[in-house]
């Protein structure tokens, strides 16, 4: 008997093998992740009696390597991160450090990913209001259609018309009348600052690693020979400090744009309706510029958009009374020379109710519907390659185009849609 229980225990523990690690277990669900991350097993044999060996004979799998515990988890999903924080406090500790962070956003950054945003009417019962956050990936470069998936949902938040929702560094910002909303919809925090004015934008400073947001406080019908601005400098979970800068008296046209440590918006100054310029605000130095602008560049009629085009501050200019066919393309190549290209292009065949809010990392300009469709329908956006005068349709499944999302939200018609082309999965924190 007692020759059959040691075979019955050499058999148990010879049949454990060495884990070799494979970046495949990525895929694997949590539990199996969360069962990997123990350091021993006990084994035991049927009789129910547990059975001690000496140390120098006991088989014990080798934990896994430090460094390749930090690998597995760079290439999970920031909302899986969350939830393996409870896993151990080795990986708490991991996962909240500034080094790995900093790490996930720098793999993440690889990835192309987009965010739609939307509200619901303004017309919609106050326990309706709602901003919706989605978010996809460009899964194939050529793709006829993807998915998005929901994100989060912040309750009583409702975009004005032609309202703006940019990811910057992972986070996505708007205005809500007299707050300024900044979330990462990956670990779902919500930051709500009270501001002085409607016109504010989010950006980033790329050297001090810090987001301001800039705000608009006073306007030029005002008469004081200047305007008055507020920077609001974000850390510890709300707002660090505000500093106020002045300016000369401008118009501003356009809503604000981030490129590059900088936020760019389309103004008139001094004289309205005469003299276009581009405000470009420095993040870091909290400072404001003009820049000399073609008169085509900045004109409400011709209904002029913003966008980064490969890095550079550009702006498509199309006539809001003829049909959405031709449209010009201005770049700031020089912005110490305050030097412009033009290129003017036609689509192979007329859009309705679209704008533009950039490019995506191939390059391709992408052009979107400004509000939902009415009605249950599919929520189509369309990418047009400058080389090659291709214009491609793309179908986005997922976006309030059930009947049973519109029900479960009491959704109305008439909700602007914003589309940021280039998100960045971020699990830092304010």
């Amino acid at each position: 008997m007692k020759r059959k229980e040691e075979a019955a225990k050499d058999r148990c523990c010879s049949s454990l093998e060495p884990i070799h690690l494979d970046l495949k277990l990525t895929r694997l669900p949590a539990k199996f992740l969360m069962k990997t991350h123990q350091k021993k097993l006990l084994c035991r044999v049927e009789s129910g009696t547990a059975i001690k060996r000496e140390d120098d004979q006991k088989e014990k799998l080798d934990p896994i390597p430090f460094d390749v515990e930090v690998e597995i988890l760079t290439r999970l999903p920031a909302k899986s991160l969350m939830k393996f924080q409870c896993v151990s406090k080795m990986w708490s500790f991991i996962i909240r450090s500034q080094r790995f962070v900093d790490s996930y956003y720098a793999l993440s950054s690889t990835r192309s990913r987009f965010t739609v945003t939307f509200s619901n009417g303004l017309f919609a019962e106050d326990d309706a209001r709602r901003l919706f956050i989605f978010s996809s990936s460009y899964e194939e470069e050529k793709s006829s259609s993807l998915v998005a998936k929901l994100d989060i949902t912040i309750p009583f938040v409702t975009m004005a018309y032609r309202s703006k929702c940019p990811s910057i560094h992972g986070f996505v910002s708007c205005c809500n009348g007299l707050q300024f909303i900044v979330c990462n919809p990956s670990t779902r925090q919500v930051i709500t600052l009270p501001i002085k004015g409607p016109r504010a934008s989010l950006g980033y400073d790329p050297v001090g690693e810090q987001f301001k947001v800039l705000n608009l406080v006073s306007s030029p019908d005002m008469y004081l020979g200047f305007l008055v601005h507020e920077v609001i400098t974000l850390g510890g979970g709300g707002e660090e400090s505000r500093n106020q800068v002045t300016t000369a008296p401008y118009y501003p046209v356009t809503k604000g744009l981030y490129i590059n440590g900088s936020i760019y918006h389309g103004a008139w100054a001094p004289r309205l309706r005469m003299d276009p310029v581009i405000v470009c605000f420095d993040v870091r130095y909290e400072s404001l510029s003009f820049i000399k602008a073609p008169r085509l560049v900045v004109v409400p009629e011709r209904e002029s958009i913003l966008i980064d085009y490969k890095g550079k501050l550009a702006s498509i200019a199309i006539n809001p009374y003829a049909p959405f066919q031709i449209f010009d393309l201005w770049i700031l190549e020089d912005v110490n020379k305050h030097d412009w290209s033009k290129q003017t292009f036609e689509l192979p065949f007329s859009l309705v109710n679209m704008t533009s809010p950039g490019t995506n990392k191939a390059g391709e300009i992408i052009f979107a519907p400004k509000t939902l469709p009415p009605t249950v329908q599919p929520f189509f956006i369309f990418y047009y390659n400058v080389e090659t005068k291709d214009l491609r349709r793309v179908c986005l499944h997922g976006i309030a185009d059930d009947k049973e999302f519109w029900r479960r939200y009491g959704l109305r018609h008439n909700m602007c849609v914003s589309i940021s082309p280039e998100h960045v999965e971020s699990i830092a924190s304010l």
